[in-house]
């Protein structure tokens, strides 16, 4: 029976493959990360514009909520009992609306 040895040429081959595998999954990992938190920042910055309109039909005090929120600038504008509010934070722009039922229902009585 012949045994073949391995020859001197394929001794260490497989470590570059192994290192550009890890360079890709490495990559990889970045990308989502980044992913990821472009994700969380648009959440946050949609909840700041949720909090400022409950906040504003609330006639609450929106200038502490939004440093509370981290929101770096917020335009709000009311509509007959509702407040709508556009609320950057982080340089991601969230628009969020809320209605005031408690006025509402008052009018419809």
């Amino acid at each position: 029976m012949r045994r073949f040895a391995s020859t001197h040429h394929d001794r260490g081959s497989t470590t570059p493959l192994l290192v550009a595998v890890l360079a890709l999954l490495s990559l990889v990992t970045l990308s989502m990360s980044q992913v990821a938190q472009s994700a969380i920042d648009v959440g946050r910055a949609t909840t700041a514009a949720e909090v400022l309109a409950l906040a504003a039909v609330m006639d609450a005090d929106l200038e502490s909520l939004a440093a509370e929120h981290d929101v770096d600038d917020f335009t709000i504008a009311y509509d007959d009992g509702s407040a709508t509010v556009q609320a950057t934070r982080n340089g991601v722009i969230a628009q969020a609306s809320a209605i005031d039922h408690r006025r509402t229902l008052e009018v419809a009585e």
